[in-house]
This record gives C-alpha cells, structure tokens and sequence, in this order.
C-alpha cells in the first residue's frame, strides 16, 4: 500500500452529510440539556449545557485526529490499547476509582474525571475486530469461539463488578453482531443464546411463562435436527437450555422480597409509583403531555419542577417529548436512522473484514444505547444508565461517541483506498 509508512493520512475526504446529522443532533442535545437544567441557578460557564459544548468541541478535534490515522496503524494499537483498558478497568474493579450513586466507575486525573468503562467500548471493538477479521468463527467447532469469548468475558465481568450491567450489555452486542459478521448464522446465534432465553422465558412473574419455556425447548430441538448440527451439539445445548429454565425458577425462588418486588415493579410501574415506578411513571406522563407539537423550549412542569429525574442525563429523551412533542421525538429517531444508515452503508463499499466488522460493531454501539434509552423512557424497558448518544449529558460518553464518529469517518473512505490497493 502506498504510504502505508505514514502514520496519518492528510488526503481523505470528508463525508458532510454524515457529519450533518451529527452537527444537528448535538445541536438537539445541547438545546435539551440547556432546557434541562435552565432552572438551576449557576454562571454560565458553570453550566452544563457549556460543559457539554467544550465536551463536543474536543470531540471534534479527537474526531479528526482519529479520522486521519491508517488503517493499519488501528490493526497495530487494537491490543496495546485493550489491555491499555483492561488495566484501568481492573484498578476501578479493585477501588481505585470515585464512585457515585453506589457505582464505582470513574477515574479522577485531577482537572478531568474519566470513564475507563465508556473508552473499553472502543477498545473492544477494535480488539475484537482484528481476531475476527483474521479467525472465522464457526458454532461447530466450538474452539474457535474460545478466543474471542475471553477477549469479550474480562471486560464483560469487570464492568459488571463495578456494577454497570448496561454497559457490560453493550459489549454482548457488539461480540454478536461480531461472530454473525465472522461466518455465524442467524440460526447459529439463536442456538447460541438458547440458554438465555431459556432464562428470561422461565421467569415465573412473565405471563404464560411455562407454555413459552416448553415452546422455546421445542423450538430449540427442531433447528438442531432440522439444520443436522453434530449430534454432541444437540445434546449440549438442548441440555443447557432446559437447565438454564429450571435454574431461573430456582433463582427467583431464592431472591428477597425487596427483589422480587423490584422485577414486578417493572411490569407494573403502578405497584409502587413513589418508589421503584416513580422514574418510568414521570417519563411517561412527560413525553404523553407532549402531545403532537410539545409545549414549547423551556416549558413543562415535569421538567421545569424537577419531577423528572436525571432529565439532562438518562430521560433526555423525556424532555424532548415534553418540550417538542410526538414531531420532535419524531425527528430525533429519523436523524437517528439516516445516522445509523449512512454509517451502515460503508459495509457495502468494502470486502476488508477488518473495515466491516469495525463499522457494524460501532453502527452496534450506537443502535443499542438508542434503543434501550429511549424503551426505557417509554416503560418498555428496565430503568438502565444508558445515554443517549450526541443528546444526553456525559463528558466520557460524548467523547466516546465522537471517537466512533472519527473511525466511521476514517473507515469509508480510507477503506475504499484500501480496496482499490487490493485490486490493483
């Protein structure tokens, strides 16, 4: 490859429309953050809506930087930096990070707090990325998923102590839409996780849930015959499904009152609406009172008298039903897909595994916290810590949102340099 000795590449074009929708949902964002918190009383450059702009401002310039270094010098740093986060992550896991609200997550350097845990999504995907890129994968031969499964599990389980489910979460879907990219099938990856449905179809409180259980069990046996999986598979994996189920009864058997009453709380925000269904119940009374056109920038009681809680963070989305309406929420999700679209569509310019599987897995980042933020507002998801990509408060996570943006940006088009070097 030409040039393939410079560290940066100083000829790349730019995507504009890409980086519009970007411009115009951080627009959207620091609109609702500033709406979000305009009734607290603090200089203006004390406020968050500024800290978030100078947030985005050197998110930009990261961005950049990171849009212009080779590609092969990202296949080169992907393990110094995952084991770069691996050693951050564990001095958090071991106490050596600040906590808040009874998470210990972050790392104070003093004149900024950092998120070990937002900047492990990054260095995941690259790491991941390059194994898989190079190491196929196969549900047939269970050893080549041995590799990449410890890549996944030390910073699954490390996020998970801090405890931070959500984002260890996270990491699940990026390693799934990873392996289906690394030659597993859609059939594969449902035999793969029949263990976990198993679990989440058994759970006692889920209506019908033994007749869902039994019918999960059916199908799981029926796709091991039909598509002829080796006869040790069959065994294995129609084993673990079914005792996954019975240990799922047996957990929620053995967990306390308090619990229990958590987990019924979610399907029932009503059971306890100034406790554990106080959250989902304000968001949804926000985002309905919206109606179709929304109150205005700076009106709404649920947001203006703290009713909502965590509004410029968690439930950003909740301000944006409250203030702009069905139309507004409307046009975040539709910016959201043409985002999501045109970073997508880079897969269909290139064949370099390496370049595909890094898109996917950051087009995965984006899609996931999108959709578990926003069921979450609407009652159809539990109450989780996951932002809102380019809208919601958050230093670290913009940060990381942005540095995604950079790779995109970097992968189509120095991607398709790379593809023309190949074929000539």
């Amino acid at each position: 490859m030409r040039g393939s000795g410079r560290f940066l590449d100083n000829t790349m074009k730019v995507d504009w429309f890409f980086l519009l929708l970007v411009l115009l949902l951080m627009s959207i964002g620091l609109t609702l953050v500033y709406s979000a918190t305009a009734t607290r009383e603090t200089i203006w450059y004390q406020s968050l809506w500024f800290h978030q702009g100078i947030y985005f401002c050197a998110g930009c310039i990261l961005a950049m930087f990171i849009a212009l270094i080779k590609i092969d010098y990202w296949k080169k740093m992907a393990w110094p930096f995952y084991f770069m986060v691996i050693i951050s992550l564990t001095f958090v896991a071991l106490g050596g990070g600040d906590s808040a609200k009874g998470a210990g997550r972050w790392i104070d350097l003093g004149f900024i707090r950092i998120q070990p845990s937002e900047f492990a999504k990054i260095a995941y995907l690259l790491a991941i990325s390059s194994w898989l890129s190079v190491h196929p994968v196969s549900l047939i031969r269970l050893k080549s998923l041995i590799v990449p499964g410890l890549i996944f599990i030390v910073p699954f389980l490390l996020v998970l102590k801090q405890p931070d489910l959500s984002t260890a979460l996270v990491f699940t879907a990026v390693t799934l839409v990873g392996f289906y990219w690394a030659g597993l099938t859609l059939i594969d990856l449902f035999i793969l996780l029949s263990p976990v449905f198993s679990v989440l179809l058994s759970y006692p409180q889920i209506p019908y849930s033994q007749i869902l259980w039994g019918l999960l069990i059916t199908a799981v046996f029926f796709v091991l015959i039909k598509y002829h999986y080796p006869k040790k598979l069959t065994i294995l994996f129609l084993s673990l499904t079914i005792i996954s189920g019975y240990a799922s009864s047996m957990a929620w058997n053995s967990l306390e009152d308090h619990q229990r009453s958590r987990v019924m709380t979610f399907m029932d925000p009503m059971r306890d609406p100034q406790g554990e269904g106080y959250q989902v119940i304000q968001s949804k009374v926000a985002i309905g009172s919206g109606g179709l056109l929304g109150k205005g920038l700076g009106e709404g009681s649920q947001t203006n008298l703290a009713f909502l809680p965590e509004e410029h963070t968690d439930f950003i989305f909740s301000v944006l039903g409250e203030q702009f309406g069905f139309l507004g929420g409307f046009t975040a999700l539709t910016l959201y897909f043409l985002f999501l679209w045109r970073g997508m569509s880079i897969c269909r310019l290139h064949l370099d595994p390496f370049v595909n599987l890094v898109v996917a897995g950051a087009c995965t980042i984006f899609l996931f916290h999108i959709t578990v933020n926003i069921s979450m507002t609407l009652g159809m998801m539990p109450v989780t810590g996951l932002p809102l990509p380019f809208l919601s408060y958050g230093g670290s996570f913009l940060l990381t949102c942005m540095m995604l943006v950079g790779l995109l940006v970097n992968m189509r088009y120095q991607g398709s340099q790379l593809e023309n070097n190949y074929k000539n």
